[in-house]
């Protein structure tokens, strides 16, 4: 990439740069990896965008996030693993952690992707936050070690607290299900409590009964809403009660 329109965008290389505490060698890695194709589309210089880096770096995260769960929760079932990592790996996920290092004010979009408030996106912000640790691999010889430093570096105790307190995107009353299904041979069951507010804006409060064993409620601005807080009670509750058991 020509060094006239790296030099042009030196500021948002040089912040993302400061942020990750990394400097890249090649700084068409780390542009290409903050560019949507709808910029290039509209720039009048040849500019890669940020695809090919997010396709490699979606498997980087995935070995990353792996090894983090796996040395964390070694007594963890593949399933239970499995699911983890597809909630941390997940757009709603990613895209927070994006929104952390300031990749809202960084990427790279058209016009018409600004004014439409593009960049808040959480679709474009996980796709460069998978770029820039692709652009990362790449940019150290297609190593593991440096992507793994950084994301552990800037990440890891908020992803170990957001797992211990159920701050990630799951789908809680799958989970619930599965575990009373498997410890207690029995499924949850809800129940409407109450509905509060005006017709358009409803608050709903639903129970979430597992027999004699459990109890919990949840509000919500829907009735799924509300069902799944409630359920995510459950579901916590009863992982700290067995870890305190074991």
């Amino acid at each position: 990439m020509d060094e006239k329109v790296i030099k042009q965008f030196e500021d948002r290389i040089n912040k993302i740069e400061a942020i990750l505490g990394y400097n890249f060698k090649d700084k068409s890695n780390i542009l290409s990896a903050i560019t949507h194709r709808s910029f290039v589309a509209e720039y009048p210089e040849k500019i890669k965008d940020y695809e090919v880096l997010e396709f490699l770096g979606d498997a980087v995260l995935s070995l990353i996030v792996s090894e983090i769960l796996i040395k964390q929760f070694p007594n963890a079932r593949e399933g239970e693993l499995s699911q983890l990592r597809s909630s941390i790996i997940s757009e709603a996920y990613l895209s927070r952690l994006g929104r952390k290092i300031s990749l809202t004010e960084i990427a790279l979009v058209s016009k018409g992707e600004l004014m439409q408030k593009g960049t808040e996106r959480e679709s474009l912000l996980c796709d460069v936050f998978e770029a820039i640790f692709g652009a990362i691999y790449v940019d150290c010889g297609y190593n593991i070690s440096k992507p793994r430093a950084i994301f552990k570096k800037l990440f890891y105790k908020d992803l170990i607290n957001d797992i211990k307190t159920g701050n990630i995107p799951r789908d809680y009353k799958s989970l619930l299900q599965i575990y009373t299904q498997k410890h207690f041979g029995i499924a949850p069951k809800y129940k409407l409590i109450s509905e509060e507010g005006p017709e358009h804006s409803k608050i709903f409060t639903i129970e979430c009964k597992i027999s004699d064993k459990l109890t919990t409620s949840g509000k919500g601005k829907s009735k799924k809403e509300a069902e799944t807080e409630a359920a995510k009670k459950a579901y916590i509750q009863l992982h700290k009660t067995s870890n305190t058991e074991t």
